[in-house]
């Protein structure tokens, strides 16, 4: 392991608690009739690489047979793991030995920003939340379940 790589997740034991394979389910809510808009599974992954820097990859599945790879390269700046890549800019946060709170705008969706809680229930479960704000208002939920599989 580089020195960097390593001085990374010292810096950041909550990141690096969350570095590996995770797999779960995706349900979005309608946030003023809870109407499941989609559902799907997920495989995401999750690496500080040797120069230091994040790298994370998406993968979606859906039951009708589509599927979905996106890729989030972040850095680390200051005391936030900074996003500023062709799909988002945003800042993640941690902010107790468990919590990761994570505020975003994807490029794509003017007028469209997150606020996301990443929460440790265990080393190997974790839950997401997803807030979505469409022009000030409050529009959706993302309730993400995910379990540790590599």
């Amino acid at each position: 392991m580089s020195a960097v790589k390593e001085a990374r997740l010292k810096e950041f034991p909550v990141v690096a608690k969350h570095i590996g394979v995770w797999e779960g389910t995706y349900t979005r809510m309608d946030a003023r009739t809870g109407q499941i808009l989609d559902r799907h599974r997920s495989r995401l992954t999750c690496k500080i690489l040797d120069d230091g820097s994040y790298w994370q990859q998406n993968e979606y599945f859906w039951d009708d047979g589509r599927t979905e790879v996106k890729q989030f390269p972040g850095e680390f700046k200051g005391k936030a793991l900074h996003f500023d890549n062709e799909r988002l800019i945003g800042d993640a946060y941690e902010v107790d030995p468990k919590t990761i709170c994570l505020f975003w705008e994807n490029k794509n969706e003017p007028g469209v920003k997150y606020a996301e809680i990443i929460s440790l229930e265990s080393d190997t479960h974790r839950c997401r939340v997803w807030q979505h704000f469409e022009n000030g208002e409050f529009t959706k939920i993302t309730v993400i379940d995910e379990r540790k599989v590599g």
